[in-house]
């Protein structure tokens, strides 16, 4: 069985999740926002003190929001970026998007590019247990959500919210094809999958179909 950890990391309380089999300790992290050494300090310290063993960070979009700490983690660890191939038109972009958003990293923010591609129905394994690939575009290019089956979980990125869904007015961001995303690919989870979005209280599958207004 799989364990996780959560942060909430940088100006736009961003949840990182550090996700880790408790018996092989093999770990992945998606989406490293910290920003800042204090941060960092915080991410490393519960990977370190928990004795991890991180195998990949996983980035669910390219949104600097959700990469500004894939630098930091590679370096530390000496582990590959992996994400849908469609995201890397938004990473060239992030420094940029982030002057934009009025996001000001602290220090030169170096942005990586994925070292591995994802695909739709990929298994991503950790320990004995592995998580699932799920393309769910809309909100930005190359959207992914991954799913733990035998936990009941689902890592939504910005797709999906409690009672809310990404917004869809920046490059790449499409509301129809978002919520055919949520519809035909998040709504066919169990009911009682816990959806763990990338900003924001969790809440499940059961919840968002019979009170998320936006769908």
């Amino acid at each position: 069985m799989l364990k996780l950890e959560s942060f909430v990391f940088n100006p736009f309380a961003e949840n990182t999740f550090v996700v880790y089999d408790e018996i092989t300790l093999e770990s992945i992290l998606i989406d490293p926002g910290c920003s800042t050494a204090g941060e960092e300090d915080k991410l490393f310290g519960f990977i370190d003190s928990h004795r991890l063993k991180p195998m990949m960070v996983v980035n669910t979009h390219g949104h600097i929001d959700h990469i500004i700490g894939n630098h930091a983690v590679k370096n530390k660890y000496g582990i590959p970026v992996a994400a849908h191939p469609d995201v890397n038109d938004d990473v060239s972009q992030a420094k940029r998007q982030a002057v934009w958003l009025g996001f000001r990293p602290q220090g030169e923010a170096n942005i990586e590019l994925a070292d591995r591609y994802l695909k739709d129905g990929e298994p991503i394994k950790v320990g004995g247990s592995s998580l699932e690939v799920i393309c769910t575009p809309g909100h930005a290019r190359g959207s992914i959500s991954l799913y733990a089956e035998i936990e009941g979980w689902v890592f939504t990125g910005d797709a999906l919210f409690c009672r809310s869904i990404g917004r869809t007015d920046l490059a790449g961001g499409d509301y129809e094809q978002l919520r055919k995303s949520i519809r035909e690919r998040l709504f066919r989870l169990p009911d009682d999958t816990t959806v763990f979005p990338g900003h924001g209280e969790s809440t499940t599958v059961f919840d968002e179909q019979r009170y998320n207004m936006f769908i």
